[in-house]
């Protein structure tokens, strides 16, 4: 007999126990864990909570996020900060765990698939079947089913105020993003016509047309990206600032006959960038009365006219992303405003 082999009642007691303990830890029952760091529940577009959000987070204003009070709140979320939300934004105020972004590099801490949106990390969930691509991200390659090379970088425009032309930044900033993507071959620039002065729609004898007319004679145009008003609301006075007021109505007025101009020499596609928030308190109740008008004007253009709310993507952000004179954007907001602009152009095959 061999004593090794046998094995005594308690022993045989004491491996029985041990298995049964390992299977009962590892075994059948799922774990039930909802992780939300790290994963793509946490910033992902939502539209209710069941759809999309997981047990332990919640769809506020369109992400999946929690609310907060304090930065301890978001510790479970890489990078994330609690970052004031404005009443402004989706009709609600308070704090939500978010993270912001320039690019699609600083989502990559949550997962592969986030990319920077309007200034913020999101995961948009890609719709399936054929027919229905998702949308392009920033700074990635062409949007799937665009037709490349048709649109040259010479024929595509920038045209604007201060906001564009105090650094030029954005469209430097842009034109790295189309690079990067292989749109853009090396030496090849955008036309940048922005300018400090003469620069508003209407006030002071149409200045951005006049950028248009001066390019269009140089070259031919086929996608503009531009802004505009800035310097209407800015120099121009109003008794009340609403749709009425004669600085508003005629820098609506004026763009409407841009685009319409436009149109009949053949451009093909506008892209306008409205501004942040203007920070001087005599400003922003005109622009926030023109704004809309602009809107409006766009979606009704007689070109195709993408309209882009650049408050989108500098909310949470206007210390870094302004400059002291409360309108202009710092390196940062150039940035982020470059990739907002360089989305909407994947997103609808714009010089793609």
């Amino acid at each position: 007999m061999t004593v090794g082999m046998q094995r005594t009642p308690w022993k045989r007691g004491l491996w029985l126990s041990l298995v049964l303990g390992l299977f009962w830890l590892f075994g059948c029952e799922p774990q039930t864990s909802d992780p939300t760091g790290g994963e793509t529940h946490f910033l992902r577009v939502c539209t209710d909570d069941a759809n999309a959000c997981g047990s332990a987070l919640s769809c506020l204003c369109g992400v999946c996020t929690v609310a907060c009070q304090v930065e301890a709140s978001c510790a479970s979320f890489p990078e994330a900060s609690c970052t004031a939300r404005p009443s402004g934004t989706c009709g609600v105020a308070g704090n939500v765990c978010d993270l912001p972004c320039a690019a699609d590099g600083d989502c990559a801490v949550l997962s592969a698939e986030h990319r920077c949106e309007s200034g913020s990390c999101r995961l948009t969930p890609q719709p399936v079947g054929p027919g229905e691509g998702g949308a392009a991200s920033t700074g990635g390659a062409p949007a799937t089913g665009c037709t490349g090379g048709t649109v040259s970088a010479n024929e595509v425009l920038i045209l604007g105020d201060s906001f564009f032309a105090t650094s030029h930044e954005i469209t430097g900033y842009l034109e790295d993003l189309a690079r990067g993507a292989g749109v853009l071959q090396a030496g090849e620039r955008y036309r940048d016509q922005s300018r400090l002065v003469n620069n508003a729609l209407a006030l002071s004898s149409y200045g951005i047309l006049d950028q248009y007319r001066t390019a269009a004679a140089d070259a031919e145009v086929n996608v503009v990206i531009m802004n505009g008003g800035g310097a209407d609301v800015l120099l121009g006075s109003c008794i009340a600032a609403n749709a009425s007021c004669p600085v508003v109505s005629a820098a609506a007025a004026a763009f409407d006959d841009l685009l319409l101009t436009m149109s009949e020499e053949g451009v093909t596609a506008v892209v306008f960038a409205s501004y942040p928030d203007p920070l001087p308190t005599d400003v922003r109740p005109k622009m926030d009365a023109l704004r809309p008008l602009l809107q409006a004007s766009c979606e009704q253009s007689p070109v195709p006219c993408f309209f882009l709310d650049l408050r989108e993507a500098f909310y949470g952000n206007y210390t870094e992303y302004v400059l002291a004179d409360g309108m202009n954007p710092t390196a940062a907001g150039s940035q982020a405003s470059a990739g907002a602009i360089w989305k909407v152009m994947q997103d609808n095959c714009l010089a793609q």
